[in-house]
């Protein structure tokens, strides 16, 4: 049986969220085979939860002691969304203490929770990517500069983040300023995307029985004016699986999230966004610590094709170690 750390909480907006997702993984993994415990960062420390008690995480070797023994880790589950997690800092920690995780290297990690860098990289392999524009915090921008290269509507978010936090729809030209304001509250850096009207799915990709493997395509109908937080986590969008698009454009889109998982080194459960305008493709982003709740999007995905949780945390967990 495989000592696991499913580690969750992390050091933004997200870590709510993360703690769900690690709900869910202690719900449901098997326990036949892994012996899982959840540990929490947190800004005011790192601890696990053992027999009902929080205890200390030993930052030096990464474990903590139970019943007066010290107790190491042979893998751990990595659910933080945003950072450390999602953003390579603690999958380097883990490189240098030479413990497996779920998840992909620094690289991998670092590249594609930045926004930007993702989005360029997509596009020299092919991808069509949505046009933006970067700001750093405390330099000087134009409104009519930033609408007249990508014009209104159009999308200000986080460089680096997720769950849609500190995201904005700008309508008007008056709204740009209070947009960028909320966004560099969340981060130093923020993208400005040009709007592209068309249909949101995402699909989720997992290794399963030794192949990497494209789950069902959900189809988003957002309640609000895009999937915010509010609608991905409070019931505020309807999640259809399997999208209600056609034959030819759910195999494209499987093929591409198969292709994507690949050439950017990807590991454990990936979940790409995609906006579809017409028949073109646009990719949106690539979750590398997707949302893993009860009611989350892979979760469901995998239900449809009979893949039930402690299959899918297995699956996840075998891939990786």
């Amino acid at each position: 049986m495989k000592r696991i750390a499913v580690v969750c909480g992390g050091y933004s907006g997200e870590a709510a969220v993360s703690m769900k997702s690690a709900a869910m993984v202690m719900n449901n993994i098997d326990r036949k085979r892994f012996d899982p415990i959840k540990v929490v960062i947190a800004t005011t420390g790192w601890y696990a939860e053992v027999n009902g008690v929080q205890v200390d995480v030993d930052k030096n070797d990464f474990s903590v002691m139970k019943d007066g023994l010290k107790i190491q880790f042979e893998g751990a589950f990595i659910i933080v969304h945003g950072t450390p997690g999602e953003n390579g800092l603690l999958q380097g920690y883990f490189a240098m203490l030479g413990i497996p995780h779920t998840t992909g290297d620094v690289l991998n990690m670092a590249t594609t929770f930045n926004k930007k860098a993702t989005t360029r990289l997509l596009g020299t392999l092919g991808y069509s990517v949505a046009k933006s524009i970067v700001l750093k915090k405390q330099e000087s921008y134009s409104v009519s500069f930033i609408i007249q290269n990508l014009g209104l509507p159009c999308f200000v978010k986080p460089n680096n983040g997720g769950s849609s936090i500190g995201t904005s729809r700008v309508n008007l030209a008056e709204d740009m300023h209070l947009a960028l304001d909320k966004a560099f509250k969340e981060d130093t850096e923020v993208i400005i995307e040009e709007f592209i009207a068309g249909t949101e799915v995402t699909c989720g990709v997992i290794v399963y029985q030794g192949k990497v493997t494209a789950l069902p395509v959900t189809e988003i109908v957002s309640k609000k004016e895009f999937f915010d937080f509010e609608a991905k986590y409070q019931g505020a969008s309807e999640e259809i699986t399997p999208a209600r698009i056609d034959d030819s454009l759910r195999d494209r889109i499987q093929r591409s999230c198969e292709d994507i998982y690949k050439r950017l080194d990807c590991r454990g459960m990936i979940r790409v966004d995609f906006l579809i305008r017409e028949e073109e493709i646009f990719v949106v982003e690539v979750n590398t610590v997707p949302g893993f709740t009860e009611a989350s999007i892979i979760p469901q995905q995998a239900a449809v094709v009979g893949i039930n949780k402690t299959e899918l945390i297995s699956a996840v967990l075998d891939s990786s170690f």
